[in-house]
């Protein structure tokens, strides 16, 4: 890679170039940072570009390379081709792409039935989450055949798993999501791509703000546990996958006490 940074951190992903979708808040973030530290380089993209600007900012200081950030949107097919060019200008490769964009509903709405729900706000969700995943994906597929590898990495949900209610629009997006990446491991296994889907359970991450009073679990995973797992992804021997990848809290239950008769406590 070329370009100016901060100071070399050394790490795992030395050398390797990774597109973080979604990359200025919540899983994205945290992802974008973690892989930072293990000395990647990043390409932040967000359709903010004033928290495009602050999370490189915020990078910067442990990178091994000056990140790129990317004010696009993942719902256009023009944004997209924007990204991987982009990215190939600046960095000459793409390992891997981190698809973590996503919203939980239409700007402004709540839970609500299904038929309640405008058509205008259907299109918004499932233009995100789901042409979004279609787009990022098909734009980094063709430089990735003539690389000779790389790997995606595509976030769904475990709404993507089971139905939940209220929540139509966006488990029918995620449902999707895995859909579309099980298909797409297939298809391009033969050009050396890796394609994983990740289904988290819930995260405290700013998605939580679209659900008015309902709050995160209090035992919600951190953007950082599920960052991790990104990083163990991209670590995985050349010749392993991952299958249904779904990460949930451990959720322990306190054991109780026996006595010696080996009869419950309190």
């Amino acid at each position: 890679m070329t370009g100016t940074g901060g100071p070399a951190t050394g790490g795992r992903h030395e050398g390797q170039v990774v597109i973080v979708t979604g990359g200025t808040s919540g899983i994205g973030k945290a992802t974008a940072t973690v892989l930072c530290r293990e000395g990647a380089g990043i390409v932040v993209v967000d359709i903010d570009k004033r928290r495009v600007n602050e999370t490189v900012s915020e990078l910067a200081d442990a990178a091994s390379e000056t990140p790129l950030g990317l004010a696009l949107d993942v719902r256009s097919e023009e944004d997209m081709e924007e990204m991987v060019r982009r990215t190939v200008e600046r960095f000459g490769r793409i390992d891997t792409l981190v698809h973590c964009a996503g919203i939980l509903r239409g700007k402004g709405s709540g839970p609500k039935f299904l038929h309640q729900v405008a058509v205008d706000e259907w299109d918004e969700v499932i233009d995100t989450n789901l042409k979004g995943t279609f787009l990022s994906n098909r734009a980094v597929l063709p430089f990735m055949f003539d690389q000779g590898g790389g790997h995606i990495i595509n976030f769904s949900s475990t709404s993507g798993l089971k139905g939940r209610a209220y929540d139509s629009v966006y488990c029918a997006s995620k449902f999707g999501v895995v859909g579309l990446s099980e298909a797409l491991a297939e298809e391009v296994r033969q050009y050396n791509v890796k394609v994983h889907v990740i289904m988290p359970d819930a995260v405290d991450t700013p998605i939580w703000n679209q659900n008015g009073p309902i709050r995160a679990p209090k035992d919600s995973l951190s953007p950082e546990s599920v960052a991790h797992l990104v990083s163990y992804i991209m670590s995985l021997p050349a010749d392993t996958v991952l299958r249904s990848v779904v990460i949930e809290p451990f959720r322990a239950r306190r054991r109780k006490r026996t006595g010696r008769s080996g009869e419950a406590r309190s």
